[in-house]
């Protein structure tokens, strides 16, 4: 196990003086002292007859009592990015598959799309009539009967 370099610093709560070793940095450390000393201050300024001793007692109950909240705090944060991450997990591979499907459907497409090119180019013949217009001209007692009836038949696909 690695030897960790200590500082010594000095620092004072309450009114008494201590000289603590910290692998933190002395900036750092006092900084710490300053709460503890703060939260003291708050402790007998709101109960003025408690002895310096019940106020420190006090003092560490409130710091320690800030310190869980933040740690339940901290717990159910990093249990909420678990969830976050699981669902975006969830997400993410719905979208890589919708991803692979898109990309088979555009080829599938491309394939359709050049399947009736080649039958274009293919039949450049006109389209043979269907039964039911050869039906009509074959019935049609006259020629301008017919070209009604051929008309008819020619536009509904195009309406």
């Amino acid at each position: 196990m690695e030897k960790q370099n200590k500082n010594r610093i000095r620092i004072e709560i309450a009114g008494t003086r201590f000289t603590v070793l910290s692998v933190e940095n002395e900036e750092y450390t006092h900084k710490v002292a300053d709460r503890v000393n703060s939260e003291i201050s708050a402790v007998r300024r709101a109960a003025p007859g408690l002895t310096l001793p019940s106020a420190v007692m006090l003092a560490a109950l409130n710091i320690c009592d800030n310190m869980t909240k933040a740690e339940e705090d901290a717990d159910m944060l990093r249990l909420q990015i678990k969830e976050y991450l699981n669902e975006a997990a969830k997400y993410r591979s719905a979208y890589e598959e919708a991803e692979r499907e898109n990309e088979k459907l555009k080829k599938d497409m491309e394939t359709y799309r050049k399947r009736l090119g080649e039958k274009a180019k293919t039949s450049s013949d006109p389209a043979p009539l269907s039964h039911s217009v050869k039906a009509v001209r074959k019935k049609s007692s006259s020629d301008e009967e017919a070209e009604d009836n051929l008309s008819f038949f020619d536009n509904r696909g195009k309406v």
